[in-house]
């Protein structure tokens, strides 16, 4: 009975985490198979160091959500010195139902459209558990060149925080 009761709660812990702002993400180091980039070389989160990062860990399913944000982002992109910042948009496979194969060819047609960000595919929810994210769902992270979080969001846009992300990233590049 008690392993019942500690098996919900962790479930229900992982469906309801957040990722705080102040945390420092964890450290992960991936083989190819579970973390990758998407030409299938094993992704390590150290890469998040030295740059100020805006991170979309993305449940293909709720990629619509980030409709909103796209303007802002498409901005940076263009504004912002690639030398000090980077975008990672991190697809967690293991949340949709939509074949492998199908997302991965609309990611090589993303990046081919906005080749400034970084690409890598999550097939087993790694970064939900080790970073407390929110498991199928849209959530943005912005770090510090210390992997530091320093805005954390997840879901729909409220009124302002679009603005307040944008604010954010152009204070922690400069």
């Amino acid at each position: 009975m008690n392993r019942i009761i500690v098996a919900i709660a962790l479930m229900w812990s992982s469906l309801v985490a957040d990722v705080n702002v102040g945390d420092v993400l964890s450290k992960v180091q991936m083989d190819g198979n579970t973390v990758s980039y998407l030409d299938g070389k094993a992704w390590d989160s150290s890469m998040l160091n030295g740059k100020v990062s805006m991170i979309m860990y993305v449940d293909p399913d709720e990629k619509s959500k980030g409709t909103a944000f796209k303007p802002e982002i498409e901005a940076l992109e263009k504004e912002l010195d690639f030398g000090k910042f980077q975008i990672v948009v991190i697809l967690n496979l293991k949340a949709t139902w939509k074949p492998n194969a199908v997302l991965k060819k609309f990611l090589k047609e993303k990046a081919e459209d906005y080749p400034k960000r970084i690409y890598v595919l999550d097939k087993e929810s790694v970064l939900v558990k080790s970073w407390k994210a929110i498991d199928n769902e849209y959530n943005v992270l912005v770090t510090d060149k210390k992997a530091k979080v320093i805005y954390s969001h997840s879901g729909k846009w409220k009124n302002g925080e679009i603005s307040k992300i944008d604010t954010i990233i152009r204070k922690s590049v400069h």
